[in-house]
Order: C-alpha cells, then sequence, then structure tokens
C-alpha cells in the first residue's frame, strides 16, 4: 500500500528551508548597557524647526544625515588576562576615540560594539557565573573599552579535562548565565544564547538592519574531541543550529550579513583550513580535521554572508574569497590575548596577514547613498598593537597608524548551490544504541551516495521538531536506515564494478542494521510505531538471533538466509503503515516516511540479493540490472505523490526543484551505468557472492 502522504516532512525540508524562521537560539538581544550600538543615533542630532527661521544657513548650514553606518571591533582569543590583553584593550579604546566622527553639528561614536570570537576565558574557562577569572580576564584588561561586548564560545571556553580539549561544552553555558547575572561588574558581556543574531544600526532609506551578526557555536561541530553529552551531538545539537542558521539568513534583509564562529572556515595560521585543521587528512580523521565544520559552513553559511569572522589562529588575517565558498570574505581575528605566527602564507590568497603580534581590527559598515551613488560598503583597518611602544603601536603623532585599510562594496551573491554534506552524513556512532561490529565499513560510499545523503539530511531537518524522546528513536532509525541503505550502496556497486569484496561490505551492513535496528526501543512512539520494535526483533530473529542456523552452505540458500528475514521486514513495516488512523497526531507523518523508506530498501536490497544468485539459472541481467532501477525509482516516487494529496497545491515547491535535481539526478545517474554494465560480459558477477558462505560462516557465530 502506498501512503503519498507521508513524506510531506520530508520534502518540506528539502524544498523550503529558505522559508525563514528561527529558534529558541534566535534571540535578538535588547543592548544590555543601552549605549546605542544597536542603532545609528547621532548624540545632537538636528530636530526639523530647531534654530532661528529666519536664519539663511549662511554661516552655521544645518547639515543632512549622513548615510547610516556602524562602527565596530573584531578581536578573538582574548582572555588570558596578559600584559598583551590589557594592551588591546587600552588600543581599543584610543582607536575608538581617534575615530568619533563629526558631520555639522552632530557627533558620531568611533565605536558602536566590539565582537569577540571564542576563547573568551583561558586556559579553560569558568566553572562558575561568578567565577573571578571573568573579572581578571574581561572586565579589568577592558574596562576601557565602555562598549556592549558580543561573544561567542571557543574551545577553550568548553574544556573537559584538558584546557582546549572542546569536549566539555555545559562549561560554555555559564558564559551564557554571564549576561544575565546580577552580580556581574558591568553590563558590557553580551551572549544571550550559544548561537544568536544581533542587529546593529537602521539604514535612513527603507528603513532595515545595517548590519545583522549571526552569532555561531562551532565548538561542538569543529571541536575535535567528542563530547559524550549527547545534547550537544552534532546530529542533535548541530543539525538544529543548522536549521537555525539557515532560517535566519533566509529571513535576514539587513543590508550586510555577518557570520562569526571562532573555528575558520579558511586560515593561513597554524591551524589551517576546515577539512584539514593541524596538517590531519579528512580521509582518515574527519571530525579532527573540521570535516564536519566545513560542511555545516558550504551548507549554511557561504555565499548566504557577505563575511564571516573567525579566531582560533593567534594572528590578523584577511583572506579572499573563493569559489567553494561564494561571495564570502574571510577575517582572521585571534590576537587580542596571545600571538602565534603565520604558518602558510601562501595556503589562501591573502590581502593582509601578519603573525607574532598582539592586535584587532576597526570596521565600518555604511549604507548605500542615494545622493552619491555611492554604494554600500564595509572598510576595515587592521591595528598591530606593541604592549611597549609609545600610542601602542596605533597612533603615532596623534595620527591612528593602521597596518593595513580596505574598503569592500556589497556584491551580489554568487548563486553558488549549498550542499548537504552536513546534514547529510551518516548519524554515526552516536546516534547508534550499540557500537558497530568490526569489520564493517561505516563510511563505505558507493554510487548511491548522494541519494542516501539527500535522503538522510531531508529526514535529519524533519525530526529536529519531535519531542526529544521520539527524535532519539527517530534519529536512531535514520542511522539504522542508513546502514541497511550502505548495503544496497555496496550492491550496487558490486554489479557496476565485479568486486566481491563489496558483496560481503553488502552482508556485513545487513547484520549490522539488523543488530541496530533490533536495539532500539521504540515504545513510546505513537501508535501504531510502538510496533516498530517487534518487526525489527522479528529482522534479528530472521538471521539467527533466535538460535536459527544459515542455509545449507550453498550460495543460493545462504542468499535466501539473508533475503528472506528482508522480506518480511518489509512486509512487517507495511502491516504498521495500514495501521494508521486518518486523524493521526503531527509526528506520526514523519514516523510514518521514514518507515516507508525503510520498507522499500529493505525489499529492494532482498530481491537485488535474489536476482544476482539466480544469474546462473533463470535470472538475466535485464533483470537484476532492473531490480535496482525499480528499487531507487520507488524511493523517488514516495515522494513524487505527494502532489497528488488533497492540498497539495498549496505547495507550489512539490514536487520540488530540490527533489528533481538531487534525487531524481542521482537515480539517472546509477541508470545510466546499471545500463552500460549491460553491455559488458556478465560473467564476473557469477564470481560476486563465492565469499558469502564463509563470511556468513564468520559472521553468525556471535550474532
Amino acid at each position: 500500500m502506498t501512503f503519498p502522504w507521508k513524506l510531506l516532512p520530508l520534502v518540506a525540508a528539502l524544498t523550503l528551508t529558505a522559508c525563514g524562521g528561527g529558534g529558541s537560539s534566535g534571540s535578538n538581544p535588547a543592548n544590555n548597557d543601552g549605549s546605542g550600538g544597536n542603532t545609528e543615533t547621532p548624540n545632537n542630532p538636528s530636530q526639523p524647526g530647531d534654530g532661528d527661521s529666519d536664519d539663511d544657513g549662511g554661516d552655521n548650514p544645518v547639515a543632512s544625515n549622513p548615510p547610516a553606518a556602524v562602527r565596530f571591533i573584531v578581536i578573538g582569543d582574548s582572555g588570558s588576562g596578559s600584559a598583551g590583553q590589557y594592551a588591546v584593550g587600552k588600543a581599543i579604546a584610543s582607536v575608538c576615540e581617534e575615530k568619533d566622527e563629526f558631520v555639522g553639528d552632530m557627533a558620531f561614536p568611533g565605536c558602536d560594539l566590539v565582537v569577540g570570537l571564542g576563547d573568551n576565558i583561558y586556559e579553560s574557562g569558568v566553572t562558575s557565573v561568578d567565577d573571578p577569572q571573568f573579572a581578571e580576564k574581561f572586565e579589568k584588561p577592558f574596562e576601557p573599552v565602555q562598549l556592549p561586548f558580543y561573544m561567542v564560545l571557543g574551545n577553550h571556553d568548553n574544556t573537559a579535562y584538558v584546557g582546549g580539549d572542546g569536549a566539555g561544552n555545559a562549561r560554555g553555558e555559564f558564559q551564557v548565565d554571564y549576561t544575565y547575572f546580577d552580580g556581574k561588574l558591568s553590563n558590557r558581556w553580551n551572549m544571550p544564547d550559544r548561537y544568536f543574531l544581533h542587529s546593529a544600526g537602521t539604514t535612513h532609506t527603507n528603513p532595515r538592519p545595517l548590519v545583522d551578526f549571526v552569532a555561531l557555536d562551532s565548538n561542538p561541530i569543529a571541536g575535535g574531541f567528542g563530547d559524550p553529552d549527547i545534547a550537544y551531538a552534532y546530529h542533535t545539537y548541530g543539525v538544529d543550529q543548522r536549521n537555525w542558521v539557515v532560517n535566519t539568513l533566509a529571513g535576514s534583509n539587513a543590508v550586510f550579513k555577518i557570520a562569526m564562529a571562532h573555528h575558520p572556515y579558511l586560515s593561513n595560521g597554524t591551524h589551517g583550513n576546515a577539512g584539514n585543521y593541524d596538517g590531519v587528512p579528512s580521509e582518515i580523521l574527519p571530525v579532527l580535521a573540521g570535516e564536519r565544520w566545513k560542511a555545516f559552513m558550504e551548507e549554511a553559511v557561504c555565499d548566504q554572508t557577505d563575511f564571516f569572522f573567525a579566531g582560533h589562529d593567534h594572528d590578523l588575517q584577511v583572506l579572499e574569497a573563493v569559489p567553494e565558498c561564494g561571495r564570502t570574505e574571510f577575517v582572521v581575528s585571534g590576537a587580542a590575548g596571545k600571538t602565534r605566527s603565520i604558518d602558510d602564507p601562501e595556503r589562501n590568497v591573502a590581502r593582509f596577514q601578519q603573525g607574532d603580534v598582539y592586535g584587532f581590527f576597526w570596521m565600518k559598515a555604511t549604507e548605500a547613498d542615494p545622493a552619491t551613488l555611492a554604494p554600500a560598503r564595509l572598510c576595515l583597518d587592521a591595528y598591530v598593537v606593541d604592549p611597549e611602544a609609545e600610542g601602542l603601536g596605533v597612533i603615532s603623532d596623534g595620527e591612528l597608524t593602521p597596518a593595513y585599510t580596505h574598503c569592500y562594496d556589497k556584491q551580489p551573491m554568487a548563486g553558488i548551490a549549498p550542499g548537504n554534506d552536513f546534514s547529510g552524513l551518516p548519524l554515526g556512532e552516536g546516534a547508534l544504541p550499540l557500537p558497530l561490529p568490526d569489520g564493517f565499513d561505516a563510511d563505505f560510499t558507493g554510487p548511491l551516495k548522494e541519494l542516501r545523503e539527500t535522503l538522510v539530511s531531508g529526514f535529519t531537518q524533519v525530526g529536529a521538531d519531535l519531542p526529544e524522546e521520539q527524535r532519539q528513536v527517530f534519529d536512531q532509525m535514520i542511522a539504522g536506515t542508513d546502514i541497511l541503505f550502505n548495503a544496497l550502496d555496496a550492491a550496487t556497486a558490486a554489479i557496476l564494478e565485479g568486486d566481491s569484496s563489496e558483496m560481503s561490505q553488502s552482508v556485513q551492513a545487513v547484520l549490522a542494521a539488523a543488530e541496530q535496528l533490533q536495539a532500539i526501543d521504540t515504545r513510546s512512539l505513537p501508535a501504531p510505531f510502538d510496533q516498530l520494535g517487534s518487526a525489527f526483533d522479528a529482522l534479528a530473529d530472521g538471521f539467527g538471533g533466535d538460535g536459527s542456523d544459515a542455509g545449507d552452505g550453498s550460495t543460493v540458500e545462504d542468499i535466501a538466509f539473508i533475503a528472506g528475514p528482508l522480506v518480511a521486514l518489509s512486509r512487517n513495516l507495511n502491516n504498521i503503515l495500514d495501521g494508521i488512523e486518518e486523524q493521526v497526531p503531527a509526528e506520526v507523518p514523519v514516523f510514518a516516511g521514514l518507515t516507508s523508506v525503510l520498507s522499500t530498501v529493505s525489499l529492494g536490497l532482498a530481491n537485488t540479493l535474489e536476482q544476482l544468485v539466480l544469474l546462473d539459472t533463470s535470472a538475466t541481467g535485464e533483470q537484476l540490472v532492473g531490480t535496482v532501477q525499480q528499487t531507487l525509482e520507488n524511493l523517488v516516487n514516495d515522494v513524487l505523490w505527494l502532489n497528488q494529496i488533497p492540498g497539495a497545491e498549496e505547495y507550489s515547491t512539490l514536487p520540488g526543484d530540490a527533489l528533481s535535481s538531487g534525487l531524481l539526478i542521482v537515480v539517472r545517474e546509477v541508470t545510466e551505468q546499471l545500463d552500460e554494465r549491460l553491455l559488458s560480459p556478465l560473467a564476473p558477477l557469477l564470481d560476486l557472492l563465492s565469499p558469502v558462505t564463509d563470511l556468513l560462516a564468520g559472521l553468525l557465530d556471535g550474532f
């Protein structure tokens, strides 16, 4: 039975993620110190009717309002409490004072706010909201800077064991709490949540925010060392943040959108680029290499923002945009409390870079001026601080001495397509109820890689709104389904390449999926999905979980031993789907969609294995290839049929460009490869199953 409505949440996630919205972390906090940092407010603005009505303005003309502007400081890695940090605090105050502007009788402050890019408290963060380190490493060093600071968290702020390991994200919550602490020494510290939006300035023409600062929490994603607290897992916390960022940026109409986090996307410093942090190859240790953070950036931030600010490397860098990230320009500012050398000045194209110095950036964002036709632009100055020099290295002979100055005109989006490599990642062991068995390659990918990623991404996104207990079960089901999809992927690869090791991978994946699915406790799910546990038990029992043995040693019997329980699982899942009432709780369609995909993959994999083993008897190559093609088409049709449900016309994107350009394109590419396989001799395929009997004998010993 087909349920054309059941994947509606999936398609919504695949095609409607740009519709805006927000999350609990998306607060837009008021400026706590009331200094006016959120808006461009002159100290003494001219008011209509002010002055002598007979004044012709000859000697004292009334100046018109200049274009709205926001002026701000960018610092990172500040919280050392060192003499260098104190010098940076004094230098910031001096630059802000010198940057004060006067237009006619109007005065504008040289700085409206400061943004801090993490590692706010070295070496291991704070352990309470009244930790004296807040005073020692923030309040006192930055006492000369009477401005609001908007802060994000770094790896040192989230220490668990050794300073900077980033494995204790709960410790970072104290820095959020300090924002609301009545006993803090000033109102300058602002971190309303671990990730948040802060809007600054308002344009004069068509009033809207001049700058939206989108503050991100990179540590649970890029930190490298796993946090045992599931609340900060990348497939839960990370996906929630990804959804919030996508919706926040889509809903922003600010002139400039600036994302900021601790970990860089690009850097010529010691830590390097995301995906190759500290020289770690992503192919071997993708988490430590920052591959997940790279995927997050390319899925949610790249090209959607004008700039991305980061710290982590203790130097100053202004790096050019790269094609993979669209129009987004990069600034690294991590020298407010510590210094370090530039590691590889040629790694990325740099407009400016300097290591072994303390420093910070001053920036000014200005709206377009219709009177002069000047475009909106953002200008920056880099300041190098010398604690021993007169004027601290930022002022000489009464003049500011920036080390570098550059202005950017507002640029349109490059139009690059966002990826789904982050939300489409296999959920991994953090979402699984049991450790994965030895010998099973969880990272295997074949020709169905993009199809798997698209489905995992869609389901991961729609599952984010489930109640917490149900979401954990849902994530475990996604992970188990992807392992079973791993088996179909390996079988398809074996057909295309004639490699018996991929057939072994397929069988191992089936048994690993059965073990994981059986361990899922589905009793908390709404009916009829509370019965899924029984269907998963039957699958595992079919593979010997009830003490039964494999076949008689022949290839046909052993493949039947694998295929039989898969067919039974598909039928049991369809029986559960038949039990859905017409009026159902909101979460039921989400579980129905995933259950349907699991059923389709199970049956398709069983049929593929059966056709393979029958190649030397009755089946033809066309039947084998057709079985794989039909399975893939069924997965796509489950979604395409959504346009037949009542009210579907209200969803203008159904069946959706994302589906057509994602799932269908992948299916067509695989189909073409399979069709070409028919032109090759099929004899090598007969050897694919030869290792299966020996493999089963070993694998099932401990099942």
